[in-house]
């Protein structure tokens, strides 16, 4: 196949992921962003999932290890019900899985190696070349401008997150989505990620060198158009923190848009001839978005199509409310 060249809209995990995987099979890439989202130094890349995403999740780590994004390993800690089969899932995957009692969070879970990481997902996005602008879309014709001025390509790629639903018509909604940055009396939270089915929340190292820093979340779902000011009450996910944790000072609150999808999973498909849409990364973008990107790039240039996560999954829907995020048991 001779090179083609490639215009994608939205450089976070996404188009950033597009632009190496294409950039590999020889494609000419240009990314276009706005730079006003939030790039977070870390995120989670868990390998603890369900059904095929924890084949997307593990294309997603090799995709890491191959670009040379910094990664972190972290043992983590599983708290509540987990089924037999998703054990053996995540074994099959290479995660070592062990029930025991944890003293310090006084509670008996999994204990699982090789399953989390931290990755720098800021790496990833800010070491792939892109231009800053603000891009619209006509959405009959698909027109692209940039800045006011028409781009032009042979394929072009909407991978804009939660400015999707502004950007081309598609069966997905923007978000908030936010977490508490608080200092523990234990420093055990610097090194561990904590999955609490039972309370109901999870926790990560702020940066996974130790210490009494940890991030914290798991509210509510609050449906936004992206790039307002959202406030939020964080005292019931706090106190359901103290509840396993014990005493804790909040620090800061923060957070950012996502985009999610009627049923919370990832999609992408054709809109038009050599028009695409990528997207619905529903929380857990660090987890699979190399992978979906993956499945894409393969129908673009294979037409191979996964219908577990086809934009046309959501042909005929008309409106839908948002669910619980789908890395969640």
């Amino acid at each position: 196949m001779f090179p083609l060249k490639f215009i994608i809209v939205g450089g976070g995990i996404l188009g950033s992921s597009l632009y190496h995987l294409l950039k590999e099979a020889g494609h000419e890439v240009k990314v276009f962003d706005s730079g006003k989202r939030r790039v977070f130094p870390t995120l989670i890349h868990s390998l603890l999932l369900k059904g095929r995403d924890v084949e997307l999740a593990k294309e997603s780590l090799d995709f890491y290890r191959r670009v040379g994004v910094p990664m972190r390993e972290l043992p983590s800690i599983t708290l509540g019900h987990v089924p037999q089969d998703l054990i053996t899932l995540w074994e099959g995957v290479g995660v070592k899985v062990e029930e025991k009692h944890v003293e310090w969070l006084r509670a008996r879970g999994l204990y699982a190696k090789g399953g989390d990481r931290l990755v720098s997902i800021a790496h990833l996005i800010h070491s792939t070349p892109h231009v800053k602008a603000e891009v619209s879309v006509d959405p009959e014709t698909f027109t692209l401008r940039a800045n006011g001025r028409e781009v032009k390509g042979d394929v072009i790629v909407i991978a804009a997150g939660a400015w999707n639903p502004q950007t081309v018509p598609v069966s997905s909604k923007s978000y908030y989505c936010w977490a508490t940055l608080a200092l523990f009396g234990t420093s055990e939270v610097g090194s561990h990620i904590i999955y609490d089915y039972e309370k109901g929340f999870y926790s990560r190292p702020l940066l996974g060198f130790g210490g009494n820093l940890a991030i914290v979340g798991d509210g509510d779902v609050i449906e936004s158009p992206p790039g307002r000011r959202i406030c939020v009450n964080s005292a019931d996910v706090l106190s359901r923190v103290r509840e396993r944790l014990g005493r804790l000072a909040p620090l800061y609150t923060a957070g950012e848009f996502c985009e999610g999808t009627p049923d919370m999973r990832p999609a992408f498909g054709k809109l038009k001839e050599n028009v695409y849409y990528v997207g619905g990364l529903n929380g857990y973008g660090a987890e699979v978005g190399p992978g979906i990107a993956k499945l894409l790039v393969d129908f673009i240039l294979k037409g191979e199509e996964n219908k577990e996560y086809s934009l046309s999954r959501f042909n005929g829907l008309r409106d839908f409310r948002l669910g619980r995020e789908p890395h969640e048991i």
